[in-house]
């Protein structure tokens, strides 16, 4: 704050009618021209002739204090007290001096002593109030801008300064109310205006702040602070570009403001403009090149355009700048994140922790990833705890929670908090994705299948989106749609194998089984990581039409080109059933969930499976374990009553086949059991209703068995 201590450098000599001292007389007539080396000197002499002349040493103090001289001022105004205790005049005046040498708690003890004795007016409350601002004392200089106020209620600096103090002290409703005042009796002080802009800006009083910004230029058009300050509030209404042209005009004005290149490539980066922004960083850091926080948000900028070593490299240099600096540890661990060194991401992110001097949601969320990275899950969930607990609105806190716990299979408390990133931030594409996941996993196929689409809504270009949508769309029996999305993602140059493997499914699903061949062909062709999982969906197929030999024959393959490809084994499990040789499918549907733990559905085949083998107490622990995992998966229930069927449990059978149509009535295995259920209960009638419903949603397999008994 600026100080407007006055400091009294001479009294009229009709103070000093009874002295005729000739020296004092012409100190006074000197100091009176502003010659004030000379006024020492006779001041000076006074004094030797009469070491207790109390005027001359307080004179003389006042001349101390025009040359700048403030030790000997104090000097002399202590001995004037020292003289006369009772002299309230040289307890101002050493206040006066001790403020100006930064003595601010001796200048109060002195202000406030010659308040005590009775001094009492505007100026002396307002340099009390100035000194308690330089103490930090922003509730005592507060008071004292209110007592100055008291005596002169018609100054508008007063206001202005306690409006000052209630901004340090975030009482930013409270300084715009003292601003306003101000600028009743000072209408067309661009100060004013330009402070009560500052604390709109405090309040999310965007408009307000920017017309206030705007007032203050019309007063003063080069005010380049004002234009810096206008920008920066720009930027928190979220109007970059105006924020742009404000940074670019106070450029223009005065390059050298410190920290405006900086702000302006902050303010490009948010226009997705990252080299732009680059080169305005380059500029910021040639003024300012020991800065750490330059190289920090350029390496930030490097990273979003993926420079990861020109970031490592920023990273680097700021942590060289500022060994304890947080954040570029924190930025440094997230670029070896992108990297895939996860040990080096978790040694910095601790050290970000170690060094917080505020509360960073974000680091315990980088940890977290880093530890997931490590398959440190409980680790990881700790993190992310710490990391909502330090911050209940960032939404990668609970979208990295959310993951964690759908890693430990806890997927209703990850929908939970996916729920919540997705509330806090609605634009968040990887929240969409793995809630999606987490659906899946609890067997809520619709659920899933909408997730997936709002996350291909954000990015079109995703195609692991698009795959996770197309798996769960043929889970869900909707082949034609996965088919129609498959088409519309896949060129006549995709050399993705896996997007041609989904399209063969679909295919598959629809009866198409020479269509679904050739695209599995293709993706065993064109992409040699897709090669097994291209064999063993060829061999799926080839169940499908009865070709068991050449479904042996090309899982068989698959193994040979990745001995843990899960759905191998899953596919030939299948083949065993059907072989009914149950015992080896038990052992393949092990080999499964030994490889893919995730791969839930498994435990429902194997509990099938386990039906035939009569070891009716594993069967009913892997149904349970199912339906605890995916208690929304109709599939579970399905499997389940075809079991039942085989130990001869109809009513059990049908009760879990009704269950499945209240989760799912589109299903046309549900039906298509129920149907042959009731007809091996001689309910010839329902059953080929059943069937007929089967056959609607798509079945072939209904149709078949149609023909056979409902003639």
């Amino acid at each position: 704050m600026k100080r407007l201590l006055l400091i009294i450098c001479f009294l009229p000599s009709l103070a000093f009618a009874q002295t005729s001292d000739d020296y004092l007389n012409s100190a006074n007539n000197k100091a009176a021209k502003k010659n004030y080396g000379a006024a020492i000197v006779d001041f000076t002499k006074a004094i030797e002739l009469d070491p207790n002349n109390l005027k001359a040493h307080l004179y003389r103090g006042n001349a101390y204090g025009n040359t700048k001289e403030y030790a000997a001022a104090i000097e002399d105004y202590s001995k004037v007290i020292e003289i006369s205790p009772g002299n309230t005049t040289a307890y101002y005046y050493r206040a006066n001096a001790n403020s100006n040498i930064k003595a601010y708690k001796n200048s109060i003890d002195d202000y406030s002593k010659a308040i005590e004795m009775g001094l009492r007016n505007a100026d002396l409350y307002h340099y009390r109030a100035n000194a308690k601002v330089n103490s930090q004392d922003f509730t005592g200089a507060t008071a004292d801008f209110t007592k100055a106020i008291n005596y002169s209620p018609r100054d508008p600096e007063l206001y202005k300064y306690r409006g000052l103090a209630k901004t340090n002290l975030d009482d930013y409703k409270g300084a715009i109310a003292d601003y306003d005042l101000a600028l009743k009796l000072s209408p067309n002080n661009p100060e004013l205006y330009f402070y009560r802009a500052n604390a709109k800006g405090k309040i999310a009083n965007y408009d307000g702040a920017i017309a206030d910004y705007n007032a203050a230029l019309r007063e003063n058009p080069i005010n380049a602070e004002a234009i810096f300050y206008r920008g920066n509030i720009k930027i928190d209404a979220k109007d970059y570009k105006g924020a742009i042209e404000d940074y670019k005009k106070a450029i223009a004005i005065n390059p050298k403001l410190p920290n405006l290149y900086y702000y302006l490539a902050k303010a490009i980066e948010n226009t997705s403009d990252s080299r732009a922004a680059i080169e305005y960083f380059n500029k910021a850091i040639l003024l300012e090149p020991t800065n750490p926080e330059m190289y920090f948000y350029r390496g930030v900028t490097e990273n979003r355009i993926n420079n990861k070593q020109a970031a490592m490299d920023d990273f680097n240099k700021a942590i060289h700048l500022s060994s304890r600096y947080s954040n570029a540890y924190l930025g440094r661990a997230d670029t070896k994140m992108a990297l895939k060194d996860y040990r080096g991401a978790l040694l910095d992110a601790d050290t970000a922790i170690m060094y917080l001097t505020v509360d960073n949601s974000n680091a315990y969320v980088t940890r977290a990833k880093a530890k997931i990275a490590l398959e440190d899950i409980p680790g990881a969930l700790d993190d992310f705890n710490i990391a909502v607990k330090t911050n209940p609105k960032n939404p990668d806190a609970y979208s990295g929670r959310g993951q964690a716990k759908t890693l430990l299979v806890d997927y209703a408390g990850a929908i939970a908090d996916l729920t919540r990133a997705i509330q806090i931030f609605p634009a968040n594409p990887s929240a969409y994705l793995n809630r999606g996941i987490a659906k899946s996993k609890l067997g809520d196929k619709e659920g899933a299948i909408s997730d997936y689409k709002k996350e291909i809504e954000f990015e079109p270009k995703n195609q692991d989106a698009y795959l996770k949508l197309a798996r769960v769309l043929i889970d869900d029996k909707l082949n034609s749609e996965a088919l129609l999305l498959a088409n519309k993602i896949i060129t006549p140059y995709s050399r993705n194998g896996r997007l041609l493997i989904e399209r063969g499914r679909a295919m598959s699903g629809l009866g198409d089984y020479k269509g679904a061949i050739l695209e599995f062909n293709k993706a065993i062709a064109a992409d040699s990581n897709s090669m097994s999982l291209g064999y063993s969906n060829r061999a799926n197929t080839k169940i499908s039409q009865n070709d068991l030999a050449g479904a042996q024959a090309d899982i068989d393959k698959s193994l040979e080109k990745d001995q843990n490809n899960d759905d191998a084994y899953f596919t030939r499990g299948k083949l065993k059933m059907i072989q009914k040789n149950y015992e080896s499918a038990v052992y393949d549907y092990i080999s499964v969930l030994l490889i893919n733990p995730d791969n839930v559905k498994t435990y429902a085949y194997r509990g099938l499976a386990e039906s035939y083998t009569a070891d009716t107490a594993s069967m009913r622990t892997d149904f349970l374990r199912a339906m605890k995992i995916s208690p929304k998966d109709e599939n579970n229930y399905i499997l389940r009553g075809r079991s039942k069927i085989q130990l001869k449990d109809m009513a059990g059978a049908l009760s879990d086949f009704k269950t499945a149509v209240d989760l799912n009535p589109r299903n046309y295995d549900t039906w298509l059991n129920i149907g042959l259920s009731k007809i091996e209960m001689n309910d010839r009638g329902g059953g080929c209703a059943d069937l007929s419903k089967a056959i609607e949603l798509g079945s072939r397999e209904a149709t078949d068995a149609a023909k056979k008994y409902c003639r």
